[in-house]
């Protein structure tokens, strides 16, 4: 269990006492251990609190009296095996940070010596059903942008790319195949193909999509070095120490 975090203001976390494992308010209540968290706020121990629910919840009873009565705590973010829930105490507007809300999605462009590019079809019901598609998907969790396209088309038609080229035009990568080589992946896809970029963009669905449509033609500009997109640097930054990436376009050409 992580520990648990409770947001306040300025209340009387003083009026408690401890005694080894034993915490109590001033009206006598057991409530749970804490510490300050710096921000006005407490953390709650995790390895103190007691098995059974019932207690539990007796003790953190006891605990939001000593903090503020009547409390309701809402859900802000979790994860696997993680769940965080806050308080706003104070009676002004709430100023904590949200919880991550958005996902990061991610298209490839692949073309091969014979300028044709790699599609899909998706296999579940979408609204682009029945088209031939560039591969898409997620970003994973501290993963770069290049890497995740080359992880899509890989998972999605077991073609493998390589990431010397690393150009992003808005969510879309472009990289180039090791192989020709497809074997689609059943669960996700229905099937996989290369074409040539003129019968990608004969499909009605891409003629009446205008961002599909300039997401086509800026790749294409990009592979006939009329326009240059924004690579991939390595970066070192001193908030962690770790090696990342920065992507820009490179302003001395």
């Amino acid at each position: 269990m992580n520990e648990i975090s409770v947001s306040q203001g300025t209340t009387s976390l003083g009026a408690s006492s401890q005694h080894g494992n034993v915490v109590t308010s001033k009206t006598g209540g057991r409530v749970v251990r804490w510490r300050d968290d710096g921000y006005h706020g407490v953390v709650i121990d995790p390895s103190s609190l007691p098995s059974c629910a019932d207690v539990f919840a007796s003790q953190l009873q006891s605990s939001l009296a000593l903090w503020r009565s009547e409390v309701a705590f809402a859900y802000h973010d979790a994860e696997n095996g993680y769940v965080m829930r806050t308080y706003w105490i104070p009676d002004e507007p709430c100023s904590l940070p949200c919880g991550p809300s958005h996902q990061i999605g991610i298209a490839a462009f692949v073309l091969n010596l014979n300028n044709q590019v790699i599609v899909v079809k998706e296999k579940w019901s979408c609204s682009c059903s029945g088209v031939w598609k560039l591969p898409t998907g997620f970003i994973d969790k501290s993963e770069e942008l290049f890497s995740g396209a080359v992880r899509e088309v890989k998972e999605e038609t077991g073609a493998r790319m390589y990431t010397e080229l690393r150009l992003r035009n808005q969510t879309c990568c472009m990289l180039k195949p090791l192989s020709l080589e497809i074997q689609i992946d059943e669960n996700e896809i229905e099937d996989a193909k290369w074409i040539s970029v003129d019968e990608l963009l004969s499909q009605q669905f891409y003629k009446e999509d205008e961002m599909l449509k300039r997401v086509m033609e800026i790749c294409m500009a990009t592979n006939d070095k009329n326009y240059s997109g924004f690579e991939a640097h390595r970066a070192v930054s001193k908030f962690d120490g770790k090696m990342s990436y920065l992507y820009y376009k490179d302003i001395t050409n």
